[in-house]
C-alpha cells in the first residue's frame, strides 16, 4: 500500500514538472530556430528609452537581448545614468531585474531604500507603485527579462 502511494505522489510530480516545463517552453520558445548564440557586449547598441525621473537631464537606455522591449517578451539590458531618480512609478506587466554595474535602489512608497550592488536581484511585481533610482556616481545597468512589452506609468506627485 504504501509503495502504490508513494508510486502515485511521484507519478504527480512529475506531471506536474513537465506541465510547467511545458508552459515555460510555451512563454518562452527557443529564438533563432533554437540554435545556441554567443554575442559580445560589443553587439549591444543602447538607445534612449524616453524615461525622465526627478532628476533633469538624467535617464535610462536600453539595448534589447532578445525579443523587443517595446513590443513583445524580451530579455534587454537597461543602463541609467549616475543620479538617475525616477518618479513613483508602476508598469504593466512583471520583470525580473538582475544588478550588472553600479548601485541600484528599487523600493515601493514608505519602504527603507536598500543598496542593491552587481550580482543583486530584484523582482517588480506588475501595477505595484515603487521607485528606482541609480545611487551611483557611476552609471547603472541592469538585466531584465519580461512576458510581455516593458511600459511605465508615471506619478510625479507620488500618486
Amino acid at each position: 500500500m504504501k509503495f502504490r502511494s508513494l508510486a502515485i505522489a511521484a507519478g504527480l510530480v512529475v506531471a506536474a514538472s513537465t506541465a510547467a516545463w511545458a508552459q515555460t517552453a510555451a512563454f518562452f520558445p527557443p529564438l533563432n530556430d533554437g540554435q545556441s548564440v554567443v554575442l559580445p557586449s560589443t553587439h549591444f547598441k543602447f538607445q534612449d528609452s524616453g524615461a525622465k525621473g526627478l532628476t533633469p537631464n538624467k535617464g535610462i537606455q536600453y539595448s534589447n537581448v532578445w525579443g523587443d522591449v517595446t513590443k513583445s517578451a524580451h530579455g534587454a539590458f537597461f543602463q541609467f545614468d549616475p543620479g538617475f531618480t525616477s518618479y513613483v512609478h508602476t508598469h504593466t506587466y512583471d520583470y525580473y531585474a538582475v544588478v550588472i554595474k553600479g548601485t541600484l535602489q528599487n523600493y515601493l512608497p514608505g519602504q527603507k531604500p536598500e543598496d542593491l550592488g552587481p550580482g543583486s536581484y530584484w523582482y517588480q511585481r506588475g501595477k505595484e507603485k515603487h521607485t528606482t533610482a541609480c545611487v551611483s556616481k557611476t552609471p547603472c545597468e541592469i538585466y531584465i527579462v519580461q512576458g510581455e512589452k516593458f511600459d511605465a506609468q508615471n506619478f510625479p506627485n507620488g500618486g
